[in-house]
């Protein structure tokens, strides 16, 4: 039987990344967000999706991760099929990611947020890590942009931040 994540299951997951954010700061290492984790190919599966978001937030096997076809962007360049949208939760703020390839070739995960320009929900911030995510939810500088947030259609008719 599969679980969904409460509200308050989330919290901590929120929490973990933050102390991971921390534990990572104060010992001086630099992030690492976008290391990519696999080398490119034509097409990626959902459920290498799920697995990869698992391990990089170190979720537990009975969080539900629910994953689909997005709609708006592609896998990558010269890639067959959609990008995966992966979302943990069904409670009332569920967090939302994209999995797709980059410019590098590698399977690369991003946090979908509200664009700071226009508030249209696009791939914003690249994790490689639970620290990574951490990082985002401090808001810390000189985070790793999304391969996809200066390309994404989702932006609003307008955005000086699309397709720059």
């Amino acid at each position: 039987m599969q679980f969904i994540m409460s509200t308050r299951s989330l919290a901590r997951l929120d929490q973990a990344a933050i102390r991971a954010a921390s534990q990572r700061s104060r010992s001086g290492q630099a992030g690492h967000a976008g290391s990519g984790s696999s080398l490119y190919a034509t097409f990626a599966t959902a459920e290498r999706a799920r697995s990869m978001l698992r391990q990089v937030l170190r979720l537990k096997q009975w969080v539900a991760v629910t994953s689909r076809a997005d709609d708006l962007h592609h896998l990558g360049e010269g890639s067959i099929g959609q990008a995966v949208r992966l979302r943990i939760s069904e409670g009332s703020d569920p967090r939302e990611f994209l999995a797709a390839y980059d410019s590098d070739r590698c399977f690369t995960l991003s946090v979908i947020a509200p664009c700071p320009q226009c508030a249209a929900p696009v791939p914003t911030v690249r994790i490689g890590s639970l620290a990574d995510y951490g990082d985002w939810l401090n808001n810390a500088p000189n985070l790793a942009e999304s391969p996809h947030y200066r390309t994404s259609p989702a932006h609003r008719d307008g955005c000086p931040i699309s397709r720059e």
